[in-house]
């Protein structure tokens, strides 16, 4: 019952995005980061502990002006990207700016296969799915929600401009095979980070070494943030 819920709201939702304008989308999901900040504790206290984790040497204060903007920051995502998932693809161009595209290409052109590293932070989303409109398309690595109804939809999202899903089993098989094909994988570093951010950093530096030694592939870090503009992305 809960899952029928919560696929039946965000199904609301995209109808409610797709007639609201640009400077409302954004606005309206901040208004909804805040108040899930607001309403649930147990996801407020995970984060301040993440934050406090990460940053040991700031205040208090600091740690829960992050946590607040990071909700936030995903309310706003939210309904960027199901505004964003309405549009055609000739639209989802025109409110995009890329920058590097031409080291992408270079990449590319070394028919090794490309990786694409970077993390939970900016409009991940968008870049993934705007990608494959200007680039060749990419396998995205990621964690399927609890909700199947709602990962479904989710994904549908994520492929309807050519990208495919990686998910968690099989995943090391599968990113290989894409990049020993001379094809592209996308990476969200962040998943699964422990409390000991040195080793782990170390680890995942002797891990991108090793598969590199095996498949010659070129690395290229994606970057995405907020433009000028309402409704436009960078």
């Amino acid at each position: 019952m809960k899952h029928r819920v919560e696929y039946l709201t965000i199904c609301a939702l995209i109808a409610l995005v797709r007639a609201m304008p640009n400077v409302v989308v954004g606005a309206t999901g901040a208004l909804v980061g805040l108040t899930a900040y607001a309403a649930d504790r147990h996801h407020r206290r995970i984060a301040r502990e993440n934050v406090a984790a990460a940053f040991p040497t700031r205040s208090r204060r600091e740690h829960q002006r992050i946590v607040r903007g990071a909700f936030k920051h995903f309310g706003r995502l939210l309904f960027e990207l199901l505004k964003f998932s309405t549009l055609s693809p000739e639209a989802m161009l025109k409110r995009v700016e890329f920058e590097g595209e031409d080291r992408v290409r270079a990449a590319y052109a070394h028919g090794k296969g490309v990786l694409f590293v970077t993390g939970h932070f900016g409009y991940w989303e968008l870049q993934a799915m705007v990608h494959a409109l200007r680039l060749p398309p990419m396998a995205v690595m990621a964690r399927a929600l609890d909700n199947p109804a709602l990962n479904e939809l989710l994904e549908q999202m994520r492929t309807r401009t050519g990208n495919s899903v990686i998910y968690r089993r099989g995943t090391i098989r599968r990113a290989m095979r894409q990049l020993q094909a001379g094809e592209s994988v996308g990476v969200l570093i962040d998943h699964g980070v422990h409390h000991n951010p040195v080793d782990r950093h170390a680890q995942r530096a002797d891990h991108r070494k090793a598969q590199e030694g095996k498949t010659g592939q070129g690395r290229q870090q994606l970057a995405h943030w907020r433009s000028c503009g309402p409704g436009m992305a960078r």
